[in-house]
């Protein structure tokens, strides 16, 4: 980051980083904050998710501190308040700058994984952060919430699957094998000029799929929000029960996904959408072996290749 200094109170995400780090360098006379203010700082800087969408109670408790610290903090940095920092982070939770602000926090403040004499360290780190990953998302799974997911999907009319950016990968994997089970799966994408207005067509009967990883795309929060107003329901594939996406829906499946990585780990939500693929098949029975057998007849007749 530039040495550029930072008025008080910081205005934007940033700022709060560019104070840490100046704090941190000893040049930030204007900043008056002890050693452990700052190291708290430092510690809410490495966990903008959860600073974003924790209340101050909450977000105490995680980092070992009585809520007044986090108040002292706010006003240290001339704050009015806690709620004034936390809108920094939410500021910055669906910033269009996301990518660039992660990769520069995980380089300023050393947080991509390190060591000394081994040159697959890194790699080798970053495979662990996702192992961590795979390994929450089985223990946080609801598994009565699973089959009530599986079932929905089966007993659906109408299924749209909505994950556009990062999540569009899932997204498109998750339809394209659910149509090998089941007629009317559709795929929305704003590559093909889909708008919002599509989910008009969806009703009491219909089921969509929203699919969101931070920062959420706006498309896909309207359009899931539109589909419930008009009645269907919300299956919802997010990595955090607070995300904007989990707000509109009371079933939503959780694929948690941390780490030191510059972009969004996504490997916790393909595997969620495996375990989804494989309760609804398993659960469709012989019914499913039928749909895949008449897919691959089709595909053969065609020569599809």
């Amino acid at each position: 980051m530039p040495a550029d200094n930072v008025d008080l109170p910081p205005r934007r995400y940033a700022d709060l980083q560019l104070l840490a780090l100046r704090a941190r360098r000893g040049d930030a006379a204007d900043l008056k904050l002890s050693a452990k203010g700052l190291a708290l700082l430092e510690a809410l800087l490495a966990q903008p998710e959860a600073v974003s969408l924790s209340g101050i109670s909450q977000l105490a408790q995680h980092h070992g501190v009585n809520p007044s610290r986090l108040t002292r903090l706010a006003h240290a940095l001339g704050l009015e308040g806690f709620k004034a920092l936390q809108a920094l982070f939410r500021e910055d939770l669906s910033d269009s700058a996301f990518y660039s602000t992660r990769a520069q926090r995980l380089l300023d403040f050393g947080e991509t994984p390190r060591a000394e004499g081994d040159a697959l360290a890194d790699d080798r780190a970053l495979w662990q952060q996702e192992m961590q990953n795979l390994s929450a998302t089985v223990e946080a799974l609801d598994t009565t919430q699973l089959a009530a997911a599986a079932a929905s999907i089966q007993q659906a009319r109408r299924i749209h699957v909505i994950g556009l950016r990062a999540s569009f990968g899932a997204a498109h994997y998750l339809a394209y094998y659910l149509d090998y089970l089941r007629d009317s799966v559709h795929l929305v994408s704003g590559h093909a000029g889909v708008s919002v207005e599509q989910a008009l067509r969806l009703g009491e009967e219909d089921l969509v799929i929203g699919i969101a990883f931070r920062p959420e795309s706006r498309m896909s929060i309207d359009y899931c929000r539109l589909a419930v107003e008009q009645g269907a329901s919300l299956l919802a594939l997010t990595n955090h029960s607070s995300s904007q996406l989990a707000t509109l829906s009371e079933s939503t499946l959780l694929a948690p996904a941390e780490g030191a990585f510059f972009f969004n780990p996504m490997s916790s939500l393909f595997m969620l959408v495996e375990l989804l693929l494989s309760r609804v098949a398993r659960e469709m029975g012989h019914d499913a072996v039928l749909a895949l057998r008449q897919r691959e007849a089709l595909i053969s007749r065609l020569h599809v290749e």
